[in-house]
């Protein structure tokens, strides 16, 4: 291995390692970008503080025919992005998610029916899987109170209903922030949405989860942790004092409703506009999806702004605008900072080049077919370690795509594996932002939805990792859901029977 291999290879194993030891992610990204700047300008060190200008600058713009232009792409993904920081906050403070729970209460029958509607709640409200955590948790609690349903219960279904959905319907800060890393990686960038809406029918953690909680409420799976861990207080009372402020409930249902269909709109419209034909694939491939989610943004963000105007005071506009900006932008950074290093890694470093020729040198075929467990395991392990499914993809897409790209593995699997292994990851870290944001918002303790949540999640990562690996040596995506699916299924189906023998022993 020469020594333009090894540093290659060296700069993002730094970025994890850096990444795995100090748990901040801008502050690692920004010393990798550093460091490939000083490898990259090895022989000529007083270039250096100009290549990270020009590696900055070309976030925001870039030269076609001799002309720099300014790039309109990441200007709207960095605004859409502080929309949907905005968006929950006008949703908050307008109190239309006080009403929806109203609404949801008279609906409510059993601990069942009370859990059925969360799951479905968690699966319509997919802006953002923080907002779900946090206010969606705070929303539901009174209705889980007041059915006898266990704080360790509603937070196992709103975490696993979150990420989860916001990874399969991208029309959401989730689809922006990973088209946004994919644009920056690949050859071509128009294929970037293309291989996000493919990676929906192939992640199967994603899936998994979703349908393993569906099985649970279904079969009403209640695991020895869970019942050991039953923290439920019934206080009516916190009905009312969560609804001191009640707006209208449509004020939340019809700004996510014109989020969905005018962002459709608009990327049918761009699509249409370049190919002038009614062909759904060309009209994806080549959409503008950086302007069609700004002006979806835009309009649900007004739209929801009118709808509330009698509930929010003229004095919390301020507030719910800070309060917005300051959620969105420590992504805004992170997005900037894996945009920059990954035109570091793919282009000055080649990192994919040699890291698939190292492969290919270790172990051949075999081992490139691996490489989606790989990828599934590693983004588990970054996931779990920073408590980020983001950072995660900031870090794990740049090097797993370019490694797809020289190693002949399909780009779609490449980016599934990377999602779902990120989410689980996610999911299982005891310092997780979502974990502990659903904490607080279900108002049980961070340890204890970690235990309690850890069972389930495993089950669904185990099936989705046999999945990925039938995938990766069959290419049958067909089998590789059957055999996951029945194998969920057959758990969780054993599960049930076993449940229902310890009840009637008791009884």
């Amino acid at each position: 291995m020469n020594l333009e291999s090894l540093l290659s290879i060296l700069l993002p194993a730094i970025v994890l390692l850096l990444v795995f030891l100090t748990k901040r992610l801008i502050f690692s990204l920004a010393v990798g970008l550093c460091l490939g700047a000083v490898f990259v300008n090895f022989h000529t060190p007083m270039q250096i503080p100009e290549y990270l200008l020009s590696k900055f600058l070309s976030v925001f713009r870039y030269v076609s025919e001799g002309e720099v232009q300014i790039n309109w792409y990441a200007i709207h993904i960095f605004i859409f992005l502080a929309l949907l920081g905005v968006l929950p906050q006008v949703f908050i403070h307008s109190g239309s998610i006080n009403s929806f729970v109203k609404w949801t209460h008279s609906k409510v029958k059993d601990p069942r029916s009370s859990e059925w509607i969360i799951f479905v709640a968690g699966c319509v409200i997919f802006i953002d899987d923080q907002f779900n955590a946090l206010t969606l948790g705070r929303s539901m609690r009174p209705l889980s109170d007041a059915s006898g349903l266990s704080r360790e219960r509603l937070a196992y279904i709103i975490d696993s209903t979150s990420a989860p959905v916001c990874i399969l319907l991208p029309l959401s800060s989730w689809g922006a922030y990973i088209v946004g890393i994919l644009n920056g990686v690949l050859p071509d960038p128009s294929k970037s949405v293309g291989i996000l809406s493919a990676s929906i029918g192939v992640n199967f953690y994603a899936w998994f989860a979703l349908f393993a909680v569906f099985l649970s409420i279904l079969w009403r799976i209640h695991l020895p942790v869970m019942r050991k861990n039953f923290n439920v207080g019934v206080d009516l009372s916190e009905i009312e004092r969560d609804a001191q402020k009640e707006g209208s409930m449509w004020a939340l249902i019809l700004p996510i409703l014109t989020l969905v269909f005018v962002t459709l709109g608009m990327i049918f419209y761009t699509g249409y506009q370049k190919v002038q034909a009614l062909e759904f694939q060309k009209i994806v491939e080549n959409t503008n999806i950086s302007l069609s989610v700004l002006i979806g943004g835009i309009c649900a963000t007004l739209f929801a702004l009118l709808l509330s105007s009698k509930t929010i005071k003229s004095e919390e506009y301020v507030q719910i605008f800070k309060e917005g900006i300051k959620i969105s932008l420590p992504s805004i950074i992170i997005l900037i900072l894996a945009w920059a290093i990954g035109d570091v890694v793919r282009y000055d470093l080649k990192t994919g080049e040699h890291l698939s020729a190292l492969i290919a040198g270790i172990g051949g075929e075999n081992l490139s077919k691996a490489l989606p467990l790989i990828l599934f395991v590693f983004s588990i392990a970054i996931a779990f370690a920073t408590g980020t499914s983001w950072g995660c993809f900031a870090v794990m897409i740049p090097v797993g795509i370019t490694l797809a790209l020289h190693s002949g593995l399909d780009l779609v699997v490449a980016t599934s594996a990377i999602l779902a292994g990120a989410i689980y990851g996610d999911h299982i870290s005891p310092i997780s932002d979502t974990t502990i944001l659903t904490s607080a918002g279900t108002g049980c303790s961070v340890q204890s939805h970690f235990i309690t949540q850890l069972p389930y999640a495993s089950i669904s990562a185990i099936c989705a990792f046999i999945s990925f690996g039938i995938i990766s040596w069959s290419n049958s995506l067909l089998l590789a859901y059957a055999v996951g699916g029945i194998l969920l299924v057959g758990i969780f189906y054993y599960l049930k029977i076993r449940y229902e023998l310890v009840q009637n022993s008791i009884h």
